[in-house]
């Protein structure tokens, strides 16, 4: 029995870890993304930015 225990403990931590670092990834893909949508709107975006913002607001 008390495996039993041991390893649903494991398999919830190891699932909430999954799901973050999922979150994570997903977070950073759609940073990227918008990154390069806004390079390819102006040709000077990295020159001119010296700051990064997020919009929250969609």
């Amino acid at each position: 029995m008390n495996i039993n225990v041991n390893m649903k403990k494991i398999v919830k931590e190891g699932l909430w870890i999954f799901l973050l670092y999922t979150f994570i990834t997903l977070c950073l893909l759609l940073a990227t993304d918008r990154i390069e949508r806004l390079d390819q709107l102006e040709s000077n975006f990295r020159n001119t930015n010296s700051s990064v913002s997020i919009n929250l607001g969609k």
